[in-house]
């Protein structure tokens, strides 16, 4: 036990105790991650969607994945902060934590762009786009697990500088990918607008949440890049990087619990349309059938 732990570290838990959701001391990470990726999983589980068990399977992944990467960092930071609070030489030291965080961010990645390839097949069937947005996300996976492994293997921020080339490959395919699922999407979910107000008003939603998560995840890799660029000798990078796995996991639970809400927005008989080959009454995205639609076009990538 560090000299500080049961002084400052006990002050900033007393203080987060006051008001769990403030952003002091630890709770800046705690309240973050419980009060907002948190209520996503809550709200999942409460809601009793019908999903199949490998959709169950990923929702469970994604809660105990994020739950132990939210516990990793508060330990990380309870070391640095509080432990070795009268030791500032700890910094140039790289916790195991860091480089774990990073390797979670990878693998968060590689499943949002995934599920984001599929979307973009699901809705306009084309093999080549999904597939090769799929295999750029793959390469992204590889170059994001090697300089997590790279920066484990290294444990010091002065070594970090050998590793700047596939850094900076890596969260510049992470922007690329981001920005490019976001733009597909959002133009895709544009040109299938139709007469009717409230399917329209489903489709400017999903266009908005493409834009914002695609943006999002972009906004805090080019942060990252450019913190690790210009300013290697520091955490810099840290304050832009450690959220990031954090945002894909709220873009992917927000497709999931908001399709409630979207499939309410279409429940309008006048709506009810003909059209073959698509059905609106699926659990998760809509699959392909013979049947008739809850509106016109309506993209099988649709949440509900």
């Amino acid at each position: 036990m560090g000299e500080y732990d049961q002084t400052i570290g006990s002050f900033l838990l007393y203080c987060g105790s006051l008001n769990p959701t403030s952003i002091t001391g630890s709770n800046l990470l705690t309240g973050f991650t419980l009060v907002g990726v948190m209520t996503q999983f809550f709200t999942y589980w409460s809601s009793k969607f019908d999903d199949p068990w490998w959709l169950k399977a990923v929702v469970v992944f994604l809660f105990i994945f994020n739950t132990t990467q939210a516990a990793t960092v508060i330990y990380m930071s309870w070391f640095y902060c509080v432990t070795n609070f009268a030791n500032p030489s700890i910094i140039a030291h790289i916790l195991w934590p860091y480089s774990f965080t990073a390797l979670g961010t990878a693998i968060l990645a590689l499943m949002n762009q995934i599920f984001q390839s599929w979307r973009i097949y699901a809705f306009t069937r084309k093999k080549i786009l999904s597939g090769g947005l799929a295999l750029v996300a793959l390469v992204t996976f590889v170059t994001g697990i090697t300089a997590a492994v790279q920066c484990w293997v290294l444990a010091e921020l002065a070594k970090l500088i050998a590793i700047r080339p596939v850094v900076e490959a890596n969260l510049a395919l992470q922007c690329v990918i981001d920005v490019a699922i976001a733009a597909i999407l959002s133009v895709a979910f544009s040109r299938s607008k139709t007469d009717l107000r409230r399917t329209d008003k489903v489709l400017n939603r999903l266009s908005r949440h493409a834009v914002q998560s695609g943006s999002f995840t972009a906004i805090f890799a080019l942060g990252t890049l450019f913190s690790f660029r210009f300013s290697p000798e520091t955490y810099m990078s840290g304050l832009f990087g450690l959220p990031i796995g954090r945002i894909y996991t709220q873009t992917m639970m927000d497709h999931l619990i908001g399709r409630e809400q979207l499939r309410s927005m279409l429940s309008d008989d006048e709506n009810i349309i003909s059209f073959a080959n698509f059905r609106a009454e699926e659990s998760i995205i809509m699959r392909p059938t013979s049947s008739i639609v809850t509106a016109s076009k309506m993209p099988e990538a649709l949440p509900h």
